[in-house]
């Protein structure tokens, strides 16, 4: 049962997120193993994510990756819709998203005509959440073409 009443109705909804100041100095010191490390801890059980999370939609489990897109040679994503997980997310660790071009994500109803809603890259601690396929939603990342967008990019299932 999904829980945000935003989330219920349009699919996704953008919240704040603090992140502690040892995030943005391992993003800094780009120590990717370390950052990962410490996103293992923010989605166990019971830490803030996860509860901010579950406070969205009951779920077992949580998976993640680092997602750094990059100018130049990026790519437009695919519309996909994550398969059978319930939950997506995107927690921004951009320190300077004015000045990233693209990168912006996406998101429609599955085999819809109407126009995808657009989130561009956004500052830290943004968390944009949304619904998966077994909602009937899909959703892509648009190329960078200038700068770099970090983002912890996540599943519930």
């Amino acid at each position: 049962m999904i829980k945000n009443i935003n989330l219920n109705h349009q699919g996704h909804d953008l919240l704040d997120f603090y992140l502690d100041e040892k995030f943005k100095e391992l993003v800094l010191s780009k120590n990717w193993a370390k950052l990962d490390q410490l996103i293992f801890d923010l989605t166990a059980s019971g830490s803030p994510l996860h509860q901010l999370l579950r406070h969205q939609l009951d779920f077992s489990s949580i998976e993640h990756i680092i997602a750094i897109r990059s100018a130049p040679g990026d790519e437009d994503g695919i519309w996909h819709d994550d398969g059978s997980r319930l939950l997506g997310f995107s927690l921004s660790l951009n320190l300077d998203p004015e000045k990233i071009i693209g990168g912006h994500l996406l998101f429609k109803l599955k085999e819809s005509n109407v126009e995808p809603v657009i989130y561009p890259p956004q500052p830290w601690g943004k968390l944009i959440i949304f619904l998966s396929g077994l909602s009937g939603y899909e959703h892509k990342v648009t190329a960078v073409t200038e700068g770099h967008r970090i983002v912890i990019a996540g599943w519930c299932s």
